[in-house]
């Protein structure tokens, strides 16, 4: 099976799960605990903190745990925007934001914020200068996804939150890096106030989170609880997963290296379709390499979806969020209806090879001989 959904999740490394289970069977400790027991727990998610700051870029106080990329970007959301409305309740958010991001911030206008939506370019692109055109003295909040989950586009987020901070240095930045975390370097400067990521789009467990909180940055916390997490997320630690997600950022290797083979899997695919008159790509140029968003004019995204599985290929006709409803990102490109219906989406990782890419270009070929036109 050629697995190319993996902007949806991605397979668990070995490695990984024999850890979770070796944590889970010999260090079982409440890692708040006094005793030696719990005194093991905490040392390991002390050590797998520390791991992931010095991935991150970051000081390991800056780190906390959660339990996925939604629950980070709730946090940081409503967090920031709470902490925050005694001055000011405008919100900027981009057009093409994860569903986490987007309907969290849908969800303040019920508490009185104004929610500003800077729509993508139609080559899929974020303009930035649009962005800051809306930041005044009553912005409390720009968020900005690092990686489009549906077409790759790739927004220099360090930038943006730098040149918001010019403007207005109390306005709050987040980034959804959910899409980006181990595959694209990030800059933290001090002008990003938080930052979130997960653990099953890097070949780590499902069901355990990361979030970035700048340190001495204001932010309320929604759940309460024990005080966990320093206050900021209440519940008992998951040692296991966090165990698991410090050795997959272990496990995965070099930034570069593998953007280098990636690339070349993606461009392996669209050669091997870009010649057939009914394939377009949506994806924007200088996207990331880890998502290639494709129409192939004429056939239904089901339909294709189905017979790619039949020959062995898996891929999404969006995001996983979004169970088989039309892409909102390329509605929000104003793409039009036949490329709607008919896109595909292609996501790779660090396990893709570069036979696999040829393997399923033929397989879309063979789709478009084979099928007929709806």
């Amino acid at each position: 099976m050629i697995y190319l959904d993996n902007a949806a999740t991605t397979s668990v490394f070995s490695e990984v799960a024999e850890e979770i289970a070796a944590v889970m069977k010999g260090s079982y400790g409440n890692p708040s605990s006094l005793y030696g027991y719990g005194l093991q727990s905490r040392k390991i998610v002390d050590q797998s903190r520390a791991k992931l700051a010095k991935v991150i870029g970051c000081d390991p106080a800056e780190v906390y745990f959660t339990s996925c990329g939604t629950e980070s970007n709730n946090l940081a959301i409503l967090g920031s925007a709470r902490a925050r409305r005694s001055w000011g309740n405008k919100i900027l958010v981009s057009g093409f934001e994860h569903p986490s991001v987007q309907n969290t911030v849908a969800s303040l206008t019920e508490e009185g914020f104004e929610v500003i939506v800077i729509p993508p370019e139609k080559d899929g692109t974020v303009s930035l200068e649009r962005f800051l055109q809306e930041v005044d003295r009553r912005t409390v909040l720009v968020t900005c996804m690092r990686v489009n989950n549906e077409t790759g586009a790739l927004i220099d987020v360090s930038k943006l939150a730098r040149e918001v901070k010019e403007i207005n240095s109390r306005t709050a930045f987040h980034c959804d890096a959910v899409q980006s975390f181990m595959k694209h370097q990030t800059v933290l400067d001090g002008s990003i106030d938080t930052m979130s990521m997960s653990g099953h789009k890097i070949h780590g467990p499902k069901g355990i989170g990361i979030l970035y909180v700048r340190k001495g940055f204001n932010l309320k916390r929604t759940q309460f609880g024990g005080g966990q997490e320093k206050g900021l997320r209440s519940g008992t630690e998951n040692v296991p997963y966090i165990a698991g997600l410090a050795k997959a950022v272990e496990r995965i290797g070099s930034i570069q290296q593998n953007l280098k083979q990636v690339k070349e899997c993606r461009d392996a695919l669209w050669q091997g379709v870009c010649d057939l008159p009914v394939v377009v790509k949506n994806s924007p140029e200088n996207s990331s390499p880890y998502i290639l968003n494709l129409s192939v004019l004429g056939f239904r995204s089901e339909t294709l979806l189905h017979f790619l599985e039949s020959r062995e290929v898996l891929v999404s006709s969006g995001s996983a969020c979004s169970k088989g409803e039309k892409s909102h990102t390329l509605e929000a490109m104003n793409v039009d209806g036949e490329r709607l219906d008919s896109a595909l989406r292609f996501s790779f990782s660090s396990l893709t090879t570069r036979e696999e890419a040829e393997k399923a270009a033929l397989a879309v070929r063979e789709a478009v001989s084979t099928l007929e036109r709806k």
